[in-house]
């Protein structure tokens, strides 16, 4: 990385540290702009790049900061330039994108020690014409717009499956791909029952599988109640704990119990017959959108079950790192362990007291969430950046996978020793970013083979 620097001069010129000289150099790149420009080396520069205003000006580079440069046959590119989009833009000078607006300056300030430019846009702030975009820039001061170019990469952060569905956000997704081959990372969310049959396909992967079946019958769950005594019954394609049913078989009657968040207040309903029990569950929402997966009885903490949420992301050299875990312990009669249902978020290190079970319990999570990473990033297409698993433990120490999350909730963030954690998350998102315009440039045959 270098600092960039500005000096006023009419002429399109840049001026570099002699280290940096090369024959036949004569173009400068930011995002999709290109220039000639003289290009000329100082020897008393070392840890800076000059720019002349002009060229700074006709490059609509938004301000001065460290960045990275490319050099590829007679070009230098700087930046890298990385766009982060999503939807639900407000206008709001202070929250341009509402709630989330915390969230996105955040991110966009772990740019700063990365290197390059990250800023937020939607699909209205396009200016196909002209190839540029009105983006948002965090700074100092506090949100600002910038005309800049389009950019090396995208960064995917739309809120929710409706908007990413939406056919204008599919149309910008597809035009900044295909026309200006511009590599698109984290697209999509998953859908819980094609995670479950590409980790079921492997392996190294299918152990940590709890007995899972999609579109399930009620004889398919009337089965699997005997067999485990209980099962959830998840939508394929949900998040945020929306729709989970907890249903448990009686082992002295045969009765029935099931349990669910009604959107207020956690609901626990006995039923004497299976059939009433699920339609009960279905009046309102189709059985063929749902799976059914084997209930495990995990471990507690102050008499109530938890799971652990672990997030990996991809870094700067292409390799996946576990960046953050904790455990969340679920709420009083709670279906799920999610905070909006009443649970709690502790490190590891509160839940297992024994430094050696401690550090057992944090190597096996870290093994599996990495192996996975590993197995769904080379069954999917696309570029994909961060995960967030959600682990069970078992009575026996045996570990299980339940979800795998493409665009992660940040929850155990607000625990307080999780700081450290929730800056390197962010940080190696745009890590990542970097890695994939460098290779764009670079070897951009090589970034999709």
């Amino acid at each position: 990385m270098i600092k960039l620097s500005l000096i006023d001069e009419k002429q399109s010129v840049f001026y570099l540290p002699v280290r940096y000289k090369q024959d036949g150099l004569q173009f400068i790149s930011f995002g999709a702009r290109t220039l000639s420009c003289a290009i000329k080396f100082l020897p008393h520069l070392e840890d800076e790049a000059i720019i002349s205003t002009s060229l700074f000006g006709e490059l609509t580079i938004p301000f001065c900061q460290t960045v990275h440069l490319f050099f590829q046959d007679d070009t230098i590119h700087i930046g890298p330039l990385v766009g982060i989009f999503s939807a639900g833009f407000t206008g709001s000078k202070l929250r341009p994108i509402g709630q989330r607006s915390i969230f996105f300056s955040k991110l966009l300030a772990a740019a700063k020690p990365t290197g390059g430019y990250a800023f937020l846009f939607g699909a209205h702030h396009i200016n196909w014409e002209l190839g540029t975009i009105n983006g948002y820039f965090y700074t100092g001061d506090g949100w600002i717009q910038k005309e800049v170019p389009l950019p090396h990469v995208v960064y995917d952060r739309l809120p929710n499956r409706r908007t990413e569905n939406h056919d204008l956000f599919i149309q910008v997704k597809t035009r900044l791909q295909s026309e200006y081959l511009i590599p698109w990372y984290n697209p999509g969310f998953f859908n819980k029952w094609d995670i479950y049959q590409q980790l079921q396909a492997n392996s190294s992967t299918k152990p940590f599988l709890p007995e899972t079946y999609q579109q399930p019958s009620m004889e398919l769950i009337q089965s699997l109640l005997k067999k485990h005594h209980g099962v959830f019954l998840k939508p394929m394609n949900g998040s945020l704990g929306n729709g989970i049913f907890e249903v448990i078989r009686s082992p002295s009657s045969e009765s029935y119990y099931c349990r669910y968040h009604d959107g207020e207040k956690n609901v626990l309903i006995q039923f004497n017959q299976l059939p009433v029990l699920l339609s009960h569950i279905f009046q309102e929402k189709s059985r063929d959108d749902y799976i059914v997966q084997q209930r495990i009885s995990l471990i507690r903490f102050q008499d109530r079950p938890l799971d652990f949420r672990v997030h990996t992301n991809k870094n700067g050299q292409n390799d996946w790192q576990v960046t953050a875990m904790a455990a969340k312990i679920a709420g009083k009669g709670s279906v799920t362990t999610h905070l909006n249902n009443g649970g709690m978020i502790k490190t590891i290190d509160e839940i297992f007291l024994s430094p050696e079970r401690c550090h057992e319990m944090k190597k096996q999570l870290e093994s599996a969430s990495l192996l996975i990473s590993e197995i769904i990033e080379q069954s999917n297409d696309g570029f994909i950046g961060e995960f967030g698993f959600d682990f069970g433990v078992d009575n026996h120490g045996k570990i299980w996978m339940f979800e795998a999350n493409s665009k992660p909730g940040r929850s155990i963030f607000t625990h307080p020793k999780l700081f450290e954690q929730d800056k390197l998350t962010r940080q190696l998102s745009l890590a990542y970013g970097i890695h994939l315009a460098e290779k764009s440039i670079l070897d951009p045959v090589g970034l999709y083979t």
